[in-house]
């Protein structure tokens, strides 16, 4: 979808560094009229999860369209969550839309299909290098209207994210987590 179809997302129309196109797969509703990103650690821990839950869940009854980056921890408990309570889930790719990263996610990634998708700004064969991430978190705050941190260290591609959503003028919230933790630091 290049940036002057009509198709093309208008929250990302309104960022000054959107994409110029994304490559989509699935059935994916960009102007869903509630958008909620959720991001946070790769090395998710039980509290984390049950707080990605209670949010996914009650999300539930104001139909929002889930938005994270498909990575392992908070990021894919949010798709799963949200496949769980049948809301639209949107997975963010730090690679061409042919490639999977991580691996391991792909049969979350084929269930997202049916109410939701990926999407990516990276062509074909793109490999999942690590510069491709934090362009990849200005799609993911574009994209919403609210980013909520679960769980985030004081460096990482969450509070990246963070950071980035509120340049965009977005809501961003955080869980409260534990004082002596450094997955809570973050958040904190």
């Amino acid at each position: 979808i290049f940036f002057t179809d009509k198709n093309f997302p208008s929250r990302l129309k309104q960022i000054q560094d959107s994409p110029s196109l994304l490559y989509t797969k699935g059935s994916i509703d960009f102007e869903n009229p509630k958008a909620v990103a959720i991001v946070g650690t790769r090395k998710a821990t039980d509290y984390g999860r049950d707080c990605v839950e209670q949010l996914v869940c009650g999300l539930q009854k104001h139909e929002a369209l889930i938005i994270s980056g498909l990575a392992y921890g908070i990021d894919i408990q949010a798709h799963k969550q949200a496949i769980k309570n049948g809301l639209p889930t949107l997975g963010i790719m730090g690679s061409g839309i042919d490639v999977m990263y991580p691996p391991s996610h792909v049969e979350t990634a084929k269930k997202m299909m049916k109410h939701g998708g990926i999407a990516t700004e990276n062509p074909f064969g793109t490999k999942p290098d690590a510069h491709n991430f934090p362009a990849r978190n200005r799609i993911i705050a574009g994209l919403c209207d609210v980013l909520v941190v679960v769980e985030a260290t004081l460096k990482g591609g969450a509070l990246i994210t963070a950071e980035i959503a509120n340049t965009y003028n977005k809501d961003v919230l955080a869980f409260p987590g534990n004082i002596n933790r450094s997955y809570s630091e973050g958040c904190n």
